[in-house]
């Protein structure tokens, strides 16, 4: 006998308009993992009662040992608070380590770029690195995310493109009104572009929560070529799955779709939010293409590709890894 079960779980979306309108309202009984470099903007939390965290480089073992410790002599249980105040790297080691403790203790989530604010903060993907980045992780969606608009204010036009990039995929693999804004090139930094982009995200993500269905998918458009980039250059997150997207656009249609949505309207409608990408000096450079199998969706010697179709509709293509190799030596 087989039973099947699906699995449901809800995060609440709150805006603040300040530091200090969080501060009062996240009661004097949580706990923090913050950001060391914003560390200084919490003066009135005891510090005893904040764990720092130094960035993608503190995303490992030790650190989750040293946090877990640091959760039992602070006499933590599960309804315990962990508030998680940063950007990606933050939001995925607390939500790491809230998941492991006791099995699972309450979580917050504090994004503090524009990318973690629609991305690594929304969905319950949660990850520490070993040997190479995020093999290791669990799902574990935050029971609230709170967006404080302080910190917008605080970003440079880099890492506003990394997040509305993202934003940008969102909508054209979605459509509906944030591909309207997408569409019109309004402005992605509203509390109501936000809003609509992590509801889009969370859709997805409540039909498939631990991405075994085949539906979640959808979202890695742009992220096979996009990660491979991001590793061989150190480009941002979001601005590698941008050039990601565009490349992944032109591999399809070389590799045999039929109805594809045109790559050069997806570098168009990336520039019109405010996202460069410079797609030729990575089909000239092969620096990248070798990095590709590392992909962590790959299949033995195949990788499943996702592409754009049209608007709201996307397809995949499973396809042997040297064919893919060989399909991008081709677009020179």
């Amino acid at each position: 006998m087989e039973i099947h079960l699906q699995v449901s779980f809800s995060s609440r979306l709150t805006f603040s308009a300040s530091l200090a309108e969080l501060k009062g309202r996240l009661g004097g009984d949580s706990l923090f993992v913050i950001d060391s470099s914003i560390v200084h903007l919490f003066p009135d939390i005891p510090a005893e009662r904040i764990f720092l965290f130094n960035g993608e480089k503190e995303k490992d073992f030790e650190t989750v040992g040293r946090c877990l410790t640091w959760l039992l002599s602070c006499g933590a249980t599960r309804q315990t608070k962990l508030v998680a105040v940063g950007g990606g790297a933050t939001t995925d080691f607390a939500a790491f380590a809230a998941s492991v403790f006791h099995r699972g203790m309450r979580l917050v989530m504090v994004p503090t770029t524009l990318l973690s604010m629609v991305d690594s903060a929304v969905g319950g993907k949660t990850a520490v690195n070993l040997a190479a980045k995020n093999t290791v992780g669990s799902f574990y969606p935050a029971e609230e995310i709170v967006i404080v608009r302080e910190f917008l204010s605080t970003l440079g036009p880099v890492e506003k493109a990394s997040g509305k990039a993202e934003m940008v995929k969102l909508a054209l693999i979605r459509g509906g009104e944030l591909a309207r804004k997408v569409l019109r090139g309004d402005d992605l930094t509203t509390d109501e572009s936000i809003r609509l982009a992590i509801k889009e995200k969370l859709e997805i993500v409540s039909e498939d929560l631990t991405d075994t269905l085949g539906k979640r998918i959808v979202l890695n458009w742009g992220h096979t070529f996009g990660h491979a980039i991001e590793h061989a250059y150190g480009l941002p997150h979001g601005l590698a799955v941008a050039a990601g997207m565009v490349l992944e656009q032109r591999w399809a249609e070389k590799a045999g779709a039929c109805d594809l949505f045109p790559s050069e309207k997806v570098e168009y409608l990336l520039a019109l939010n405010g996202v460069g990408t410079d797609t030729r000096t990575y089909i000239e450079d092969n620096l990248w293409k070798k990095l590709v199998f590392m992909d962590k969706k790959r299949e033995f010697e195949k990788i499943s590709i996702v592409y754009l179709v049209d608007l709201g509709k996307t397809g995949i293509i499973c396809r042997d890894l040297n064919d893919i190799l060989k399909d991008l030596e081709d677009l020179r």
